[in-house]
C-alpha cells in the first residue's frame, strides 16, 4: 500500500507510519506545499536497491 500525506500530517503520525513501513512493507509519499518531496520505504526494501544496482553502500 502507498499512503499520500503532507509533512503535517507525517509528524502527526510520523510513528504510526514508521512502523507500517517496517511491518507492513508500506510506503509513504511525503507531499510539502502539493508537490511530492521524499518517500518513506522500509528500510529492507531500500537496501535490495542498494544491492540491486551494484552499489553495495549505504550512500544515497
Amino acid at each position: 500500500m502507498i499512503e499520500r500525506m503532507s509533512v503535517r500530517e507525517l509528524r502527526d503520525h510520523l510513528g504510526r507510519r514508521i512502523d507500517a513501513a517496517h511491518h507492513n512493507g508500506e510506503h509513504t509519499i511525503v507531499e510539502k506545499y502539493g508537490e511530492t518531496h521524499a518517500v518513506l520505504v522500509p528500510y529492507t526494501w531500500w537496501e535490495q536497491q542498494q544491492h540491486s544496482e551494484g552499489q553495495g553502500t549505504l550512500a544515497p
